[in-house]
């Protein structure tokens, strides 16, 4: 009797379990940047102890989905993603600070266009994506590669058994992803069209599984056999697409409507409220959590009813311990490079990890945005294998190559007559060595030049570089003058430059690098010491040839190239000339003998330029300049002026003869706001002091200039100015306070980069 008893009361017991145990599955939909709703409703469902058995997301509901799968809880899944990191990410932000390679001088270029040799000769590649993905993909290998190694299999070895859903565009199927590579699962789900860059699975081009199934429920139930769905839906279907909106078009086209009902007999819908939001606006991502927490707290009646278990905080917490405990340490011994040849593999391995000494993602992480930075690099999508009989991973990059030649436009369109035009080509060849040629040009009312450059890069423990550049250039600031508005310094004044420079560099880090040269230069200065002339008259005429040997550090991560809001750059610059002046005299000193002299004299010059202080939308920076010059007085005023180093830290200072702003020796610095209305939009004060140690006494025509007193008369420089940075380049309205005889204030329009190439004089 006793026995009978004990056995009813053990079916009883089970009887009892398996009538009320649940199968429990969450539903994450996309949404974009409204998908981070979902993480309000895991803290909802964690808090009240709703059990969550199985997840299957989309899009951001992967994202987030995996992310709980793996482990992380909602309190760091929020901390994650609410963070200005997850922002550069999701919003391809690097595209700011890659702009241009820091290895390089800057140049006005605005687009480059592949230039690829086809059937139909040389055509333009459009892009095919708007968001840069190189910080999303690397993101995504640092958070899901140690969890995933227990997921290769199947991801139902994660903490919570995972599915997501990705697109297969060429055979318009839905496809499910259930084992494999964890981060590239949902990097392909993630993949919105024409906004991120699409990757390949099993040799299958995938795209958001939103474009035929934005809400899975029907794979919840066929995967893992729900019992229970729970629902978060984060977005809706588009509205009828417009006519006069190409956006709308294109998201009507792409992404076939969902059907987000859920019938009462098989789970619960919650829907958060959050309103029209962009896909990429994830600067509201607290609102977005707390709206998902909000609608999860409303539907809990629902779900209490309809869900018997509870999950306690503390078994849960044992899960999420004993889960992350099998979880192998993130080592990888072994770099595999695919997409190249045998020589590209060596040269993109030494780069990457010169003599194999690393062997974690934060040693090798800097060197590999470098490495994303080489002109000759396209695109690298990144993975780690985990190998279970070494018990360490290996690093997979599949290499994509930049094209070999490429093209370059842009230039300024401005309202005084710096407009300019910018054109140039590279060719670009990767072996055990790298390697570029590449010519441009200028062509402007002001400004004119062409330049020819060759650099081989060596990789390795101490990477170096060899250089070869020729330039010539004219600035012709008599046609800046006289253009707009009159200028009563001297107005005809022509400043041509040649030279052959040969450099020796080392690059270290994304932002530093070392340069020692020579070049042979050619100067020839064209100008009238007087405003009073007539076409009758000839100019003076000043020639110099130098041998310069120069030395160049600089640590430079502004975040752009004009017009930078962060960041900061050092430089120390050291230059030695020696060689011939020649003067010879114009119609003004008929009487003039030719004049030659030979001169050595240096220069070194110091810069810093900080943005050290952010709160909300307000930074504020510095910028400090330094020159010392022991170059010797020339025969005359102008032609001294001329030739000595000058103070511009405003673009359109460059553009003008600004004596006031020059001197052999001097200190100058000052501070800048700027305001972002915008991640585009920019308001900027700026003020500065120039303080030369002697200013030059001009005694008249054809006088050598003598030097007044020490520490007198500063000059002024004010700048206001908003700046929209446009995705080809900047557009500026600017005013600005200049001393100088005349009319000290200017309003000026510039749309492009007031940049030119190198001059070894400025």
């Amino acid at each position: 009797m006793k026995t009978r008893f004990i056995v009813l009361s053990l079916v009883m017991f089970f009887w009892a379990m398996t009538s009320t145990a649940q199968n429990v599955t969450l539903v994450l939909s996309g949404g974009g940047a409204k998908g981070l709703s979902h993480v309000g409703v895991l803290k909802a469902l964690e808090e009240n102890q709703i059990p969550v058995d199985q997840i299957v997301g989309n899009s951001m509901g992967a994202l987030i989905g995996a992310l709980y799968a793996s482990g992380y809880t909602p309190l760091e899944i929020e901390q994650l993603v609410s963070s200005n990191r997850f922002k550069d990410w999701a919003q391809g932000n690097i595209d700011e600070r890659f702009y241009y390679s820091k290895a390089y001088d800057p140049d006005a270029y605005w687009v480059k266009i592949p230039l690829v040799q086809g059937k139909g000769g040389l055509k333009q590649f459009l892009p095919t994506n708007f968001v840069a993905p190189y910080l999303m993909d690397y993101a995504l290998m640092d958070l899901f590669s140690v969890a995933g190694a227990l997921g290769q299999q199947s991801f139902d070895s994660l903490m919570i058994p995972f599915r997501c859903v990705a697109t297969d565009i060429d055979s318009s199927k839905l496809i499910v992803l259930r084992n494999g590579q964890l981060g590239s699962a949902v990097r392909a789900s993630y993949t919105f069209p024409f906004y991120i860059k699409p990757i390949r699975i099993n040799n299958k081009l995938l795209f958001d599984g939103g474009m035929y199934n934005n809400f899975p429920i029907d794979v919840a139930r066929e995967e893992f056999e729900a019992d229970v769905i729970i629902g978060s839906k984060a977005a809706g279907n588009y509205p009828p697409a417009d006519e006069a909106d190409i956006i709308s078009q294109l998201q009507n086209m792409l992404m076939r409507k969902a059907d987000y009902h859920i019938p009462d007999s098989i789970g619960v819908l919650i829907e958060s409220k959050m309103g029209y939001a962009s896909l990429l606006d994830f600067d509201q991502a607290e609102r977005y959590i707390d709206s998902g927490y909000v609608a999860a707290i409303r539907a809990m009646p629902r779900l209490t009813r309809q869900i018997a278990l509870r999950v306690d905080t503390v078994s849960l917490r044992e899960k999420r311990f004993a889960f992350k405990h099998r979880l192998p340490a993130l080592h990888f011994d072994t770099i595999v490079i695919t997409g190249t040849n045998q020589a590209q593999a060596e040269y993109i391995t030494k780069k990457l990890n010169p003599g194999k000494k690393f062997n974690t993602l934060s040693q090798i992480r800097e060197r590999y945005f470098t490495l994303l930075a080489d002109d000759k690099v396209n695109f690298i999508y990144p993975k780690l294998i985990y190998n279970p009989e070494s018990e360490q991973f290996e690093l997979h990059l599949d290499v994509s190559l930049a094209e070999k030649f490429e093209g370059f436009f842009g230039g300024n369109i401005s309202s005084t007559a710096v407009n300019e035009a910018f054109v140039g080509i590279h060719y670009k060849r990767l072996d055990r060595i790298g390697s570029r040629i590449g010519l441009n040009a200028y062509y402007g009312r002001f400004y004119s030049s062409v330049q020819l450059n060759g650099r081989l890069d060596f990789p390795g423990k101490l990477p170096f570089f060899l250089g070869l550049n020729g330039t010539m250039a004219r600035k012709d600031y008599f046609k800046n003058a006289n253009y707009f508005y009159e200028d009563p310094n001297p107005a005809f004044l022509i400043n041509d430059e040649r030279y052959l420079d040969a450099d020796f560099g080392h690059t270290f880090g994304r932002y530093g690098r070392l340069l020692f040269g020579i070049a042979d230069v050619n100067r020839n200065l064209n100008y009238y010491q007087t405003n009073s002339f007539s076409r009758n008259d000839t100019a003076d005429q000043t020639t110099s040839h130098l041998w310069c040997p120069h030395f160049l550090f600089e640590l430079n991560s502004l975040n752009r190239k004009q017009y930078a809001n962060s960041g900061a750059r050092l430089s120390f610059e050291a230059r030695y000339y020696e060689g011939n002046e020649t003067y010879l005299a114009g119609s003004f000193n008929p009487k003039q003998d030719e004049i030659k002299r030979y001169h050595r004299y240096y220069l070194v010059k110091f810069a810093y330029d900080n943005y050290f202080f952010k709160t909300g939308r307000l930074t504020t920076g510095c910028y400090g300049e330094f020159s010392y010059s022991s170059q010797p007085v020339l025969s005359n005023y102008t032609a001294t002026m001329l030739s000595a180093p000058s103070f511009g830290p405003v673009p359109e200072m460059t553009t003008l003869y600004l004596d006031e702003y020059r001197a052999f020796t001097y200190l100058a610095g000052g501070l800048k706001t700027v305001f972002g209305f915008s991640r585009k939009i920019d308001l900027r004060l700026e003020g500065y002091i120039f303080q030369p140690y002697k200013r030059l006494n001009n005694p008249g025509v054809g006088q050598q200039p003598s030097f007044g007193p020490a520490f007198s008369n500063p000059s002024y420089v004010g700048s206001f100015a908003v700046v929209y940075h446009s995705p080809l380049g900047p557009l500026s309205l600017s005013a600005n306070y200049f001393d100088r005889e005349g009319n000290n204030f200017a309003v000026l329009l510039n749309i492009g980069y007031v940049i030119f190439n190198r001059s070894m004089f400025d």
